[in-house]
């Protein structure tokens, strides 16, 4: 048995022997015998990778996060907000079924029951979870009765970032409650916590949905300033090019688009997930939230413009890389073209006049014959300006 094969195995176990220890430890919560009905979800772990069922979670976290799942919950309504971190998974069971609106944040997905545990305690459905736990899931909206669950990606900021794929982020809602997943522990949403502990703005005054809107929000606003900086990156590598320097890297072009495609592919899904927002019915997302639904639709479309209008320029760019070295081709192979047309009849008359025969120049010495080299030289001398002229006349040269 190989060592990936040992250290999966292993990984499976684990994940099995956690995953019925928090089970018994929310019965013994929740006052539930060991025959009672399952809970939501129970005796959903799978080995196998391929040909799941569906619900059916990972056997391993399919993050890249190394740190500790941390938990960061707020807890507000219009009076107060109350801000709480921690990493026991057992004090999230605290939180549910509370007054008010409960916003939590899990920090760091290093296991997949994480996820369920936090499910078992919101009934979050199994079809939900398993899109959670899926790091390949495109931006989308999905209904599950009065729960509402939409997967966007919180994109890295900076230009010198060579894979702007940043975390996903999935948040689920129901009525009074809010839970985000994130991949790590990257202060995403930091503006929207600080817009509700200093009480501006609706945060407060208005329930989850709009909660779900401000942090979906916070996600286009990111890609709407890193679609900001690559749209100015290219424009000055556009101008560069224009003002005729010569020291531009095409590798920077081929960098630069590779990005751009990866934005598109994020941009594209989550534009139409936000337009399924503006035209959804749901008691989540009221009427009251078309207008900033709207809004949101506008700085999506904005995004994708942006992604486009880069896309367009660098591929314009590197076709323009493309033209110059063909015309740097073309010139090249002109003045070769121009130098064998004039050499090739001037190596024909030297060849021919250095054949041994009768009355060749330079092969007698009278006075007839003496001048026989300088005529030679002077009408190759006159055949080769005239081709050159000849040339210049017809604009080949």
């Amino acid at each position: 048995m190989s060592r990936q094969q040992e250290r999966r195995r292993y990984q499976i176990s684990r994940a099995r022997s956690f995953l019925e220890r928090r089970l018994n430890d929310i019965r013994q919560k929740l006052d539930l015998s060991p025959t009672a009905t399952p809970l939501t979800g129970e005796a959903a772990y799978e080995e196998t990778e391929i040909g799941r069922a569906p619900g059916q979670l990972p056997a391993a976290s399919p993050f890249e996060s190394n740190s500790p799942t941390k938990f960061r919950v707020l807890t507000y309504d219009e009076n107060q907000c109350k801000a709480e971190e921690f990493s026991e998974l057992d004090n999230i069971g605290r939180y549910a079924g509370r007054p008010g609106i409960v916003w939590i944040q899990v920090l760091g997905i290093t296991d997949p029951q994480v996820v369920h545990i936090v499910g078992a305690f919101f009934d979050i459905p199994m079809l939900a979870q398993e899109d959670i736990l899926t790091a390949t899931s495109r931006p989308k909206f999905e209904e599950y009765g009065d729960k509402i669950l939409t997967i966007a990606r919180a994109v890295r900021i900076g230009v010198e970032e060579n894979t702007p794929r940043g975390q996903q982020i999935s948040i689920a809602a129901g009525s009074n409650w809010v839970i985000s997943f994130h991949e790590n522990d990257e202060k995403v949403f930091e503006a929207v916590e600080k817009r509700l502990q200093d009480n501006r703005g609706n945060c407060r005054r208005w329930g989850a949905g709009y909660l779900v809107y401000s942090l979906l929000d916070t996600l286009v606003d990111r890609l709407l300033y890193q679609t900001e900086e690559i749209e100015d990156a290219t424009t000055e590598l556009e101008d560069s090019i224009l003002l005729g320097t010569d020291n531009w890297d095409l590798n920077e072009v081929y960098r630069l688009k590779r990005v751009v495609v990866r934005l598109s592919r994020l941009a594209q899904p989550l534009k139409d997930m936000v337009s399924v927002l503006e035209h959804y019915e749901h008691p989540l997302l009221p009427s009251s939230l078309d207008l900033y639904l709207r809004d949101l639709y506008d700085h999506a479309i904005r995004a994708t413009d942006r992604i486009e209008h880069a896309r367009m320029i660098l591929q314009d760019l590197q076709e323009y890389h493309h033209t110059q070295q063909e015309r740097k081709t073309s010139e090249i192979i002109r003045v070769l073209t121009v130098m064998s047309s004039v050499f090739i009849p001037l190596t024909f008359l030297v060849g021919l006049w250095g054949m041994n025969f009768q009355f060749m120049p330079e092969i007698h010495t009278e006075w007839g014959h003496k001048y026989g080299y300088y005529t030679a030289v002077g009408v190759m001398i006159l055949l080769g300006t005239g081709i050159v002229l000849w040339m210049k006349k017809k604009r080949w040269w």
